[in-house]
Order: C-alpha cells, then sequence, then structure tokens
C-alpha cells in the first residue's frame, strides 16, 4: 500500500459538471411537466436521475483527496472548516435572500411559509427542512459532512470511532434492519452515506493502486444506464438510488485513476464548466422557472414548441449560471481569499527589540 501525493484531477472536474448538469436536467423536466405536463422519457417521475447522486460521491471524494492529509494535524480543523463556509455560505445567502425578497413581494410565487421568520432563520443557517431556495436541500448534507471531516481532523483518535459507530447505525438504518428504522431521518439517511462513499473512493485512489480502470469505469455507465432504462419504462424507487451510488463509485473510481496516472488534457469550456458547477448549482432553479415564464410571456413556447423551449431553457439557465460564475462568485471568492483567508496567513510581526 503506497501513499500518493495529490495531483490535479481534469477529468474529476469535468465529473463536478456533469453531477450539476443532471440536477438541472431533472428539475428542468420536473418544471416543464408541472406547467405543460412534458417531460423526456418520464424523467419527472424518477425522483431522481442520478445527478444529486454523483453529486454527493463527487463531495465527499474531493474533501477527502484534498484534505485527508490533514487529519490530526495541529491547527488544520479551523482552517478547514472556514474556508468550507466561506465557500458555501456567500452565494447561498445571497441567492437565498434573493429568493426571499421574491417571496415578500410576490407570495402567490411561494407556499406561503417561506416568509415565517423560523422558516428564514433555519434556511439561512442550513437547518434541514424545507429551503427557501428548494434546490440546494442537498447543502445541508453537505454540511454536516464538512462538521463531521473537522471533527476527523481535530480528534482523529476519538472521532474514528464515533464516526464508524455513525456509519454502522446509516446502513442499518438505510437498509431498513429491525429496531433501525425508526432512525430514519437526516442524520441518518443514504444521501449522507453517499458523500461517505466518495470518500472512500478517494481513500482507495489515494493508497492503492487500482486495476483495469477503464473496465470499472465502462462498469459504472453500463450501470447507470440500466438503471435509467429501468427508469424510462417502469418508474423509479428507493432502490434505484442506491444502484445509482454504486455506479457513482464506479464511475469516480474508474476517471480518478485514469487521472491520476496520465495528464490528460480537457476542453477549456468543460473545466470552465467545472469551476461553474456551483454557480449553476445554487442559480438554476430560479433560472429556470425565470425562462421557462420568459418563454411563455413572449410565446415563444407556442410558436416554437415545447421540447425546443426547454432545450432553449436549459441552454440558457447554465449561461447564466455561468455568468453568475463570473460576475459573482469569482469576485466574492477573491474578496474573501484577500480579506480573510490571506490575512489570517499573514504572521504577526514581532516588534523590534
Amino acid at each position: 500500500m503506497t501513499k500518493k501525493t495529490n495531483k490535479k484531477l481534469s477529468l474529476v472536474q469535468i465529473a463536478r459538471a456533469l453531477a450539476i448538469l443532471f440536477v438541472l436536467l431533472g428539475h428542468a423536466n420536473t418544471l416543464f411537466y408541472q406547467n405543460f405536463q412534458y417531460q423526456w422519457f418520464n424523467m419527472a417521475q424518477w425522483g431522481r436521475t442520478g445527478g444529486v447522486d454523483f453529486f454527493f460521491i463527487v463531495s465527499g471524494f474531493m474533501i477527502y483527496y484534498l484534505y485527508s492529509k490533514n487529519i490530526g494535524v495541529t491547527g488544520r480543523a479551523k482552517d478547514f472548516l472556514l474556508k468550507r463556509v466561506l465557500r458555501i455560505f456567500p452565494m447561498y445567502w445571497v441567492f437565498t435572500l434573493a429568493a426571499l425578497s421574491m417571496f415578500f413581494i410576490f407570495p402567490q410565487l411561494g407556499d406561503g411559509h417561506e416568509t415565517k421568520p423560523t422558516v428564514i432563520l433555519k434556511a439561512l443557517v442550513l437547518v434541514p427542512g424545507d429551503p427557501i431556495l428548494v434546490v440546494t436541500w442537498s447543502l445541508s448534507n453537505i454540511m454536516l459532512f464538512y462538521v463531521l471531516f473537522t471533527f476527523l481532523i481535530y480528534k482523529p483518535k476519538l472521532a474514528k470511532p464515533i464516526l464508524a459507530i455513525w456509519v454502522a447505525i446509516s446502513l442499518l438504518t438505510v437498509f431498513k434492519t429491525q429496531g433501525f428504522s425508526k432512525l430514519d431521518g437526516f442524520l441518518f439517511n443514504f444521501n449522507n452515506m453517499e458523500i461517505v462513499c466518495g470518500s472512500l473512493v478517494a481513500h482507495l485512489i489515494l493508497n492503492f493502486k487500482i486495476k483495469f480502470p477503464k473496465i470499472i469505469l465502462l462498469s459504472g455507465f453500463l450501470l447507470i444506464s440500466s438503471v435509467w432504462t429501468n427508469n424510462v419504462f417502469n418508474g423509479t424507487n428507493e432502490t434505484t438510488y442506491f444502484y445509482y451510488c454504486v455506479a457513482a463509485m464506479l464511475i469516480m473510481l474508474g476517471i480518478s485513476s485514469i487521472d491520476l496516472n496520465k495528464d490528460i488534457e480537457t476542453p477549456a469550456p468543460l473545466q470552465f464548466l467545472g469551476d461553474a458547477s456551483y454557480s449553476i448549482y445554487i442559480s438554476h432553479g430560479p433560472l429556470l422557472q425565470f425562462y421557462i415564464l420568459l418563454l411563455k410571456k413572449l410565446n415563444v413556447i407556442s410558436t416554437v414548441g415545447i421540447f425546443p423551449s426547454m432545450c432553449i431553457a436549459i441552454t440558457l439557465s447554465i449561461l447564466s449560471g455561468c455568468l453568475v460564475y463570473i460576475i459573482l462568485e469569482k469576485p466574492i471568492s477573491l474578496f474573501v481569499k484577500r480579506k480573510i483567508l490571506d490575512k489570517k496567513k499573514k504572521p504577526i510581526a514581532t516588534p523590534a527589540a
């Protein structure tokens, strides 16, 4: 067993973009089905396209791959959590507050609970439940993982047995073991285990030589294709999410193993989509709704048809998400880096004797 050094993984960067795009695709079909009774391949009834499962796997993979070397290192826990909070919350707050202002101005757009003080407070700190920005529900799971990983960095000897018990209880709950099904909820749910599975893939990549990565990658694609085929003809069920998880793990294991052992040139636009993936994720829900309303108002849908209109709405949402990255996320990240992270790194000057 050999510990490998971290290397920038270009294919994994593209995987981040694909995960978010599949999430967007699922939400677009849901919205068009709700508004026009139109969808692609019964996708609005799938429950998931596999995008959010891939998103969880990629998230767990990236955190473990980049930060596992910090486990047990003094002072790194606080730095890790600060970076993660500053990465997630500024953009999240911008879009949550923007959505909230719309619910105050046009209450008919919501269900009526969005403007309640308790709902707002819970949403702003990512307490699991009904977020104001519906598409961001998965961020609560991500933040839980960040907190637990911070604990692992800070006190690994104490954290490892506690986290092992948490994983064991979660798995017993997920597989509906007698006596554990009542624990089904946010703390012990399947989404958390998918993030852990992503970390497991990163651990394997960093510590073992993976044989036949192309076959593993192909197996992942074949599995997710079979799940999609089943969904098209038979609908979906809870076990589908398990197969999505396994498929995403195989894909990540294959991609990252190939990526780690070979320098691969990837197209700049795809790399950019990977960089912009968080902005696309945060903004795509409101943007899809806006473009659907706009296309309807301008009579585009009745003129060109629903299929082209959905393609237009999806494309415009992706392009707008990229603009959000350029106009908002990058400047915010740069400001945070300069004003908080870089300042925190500067050594305190010692006065001359």
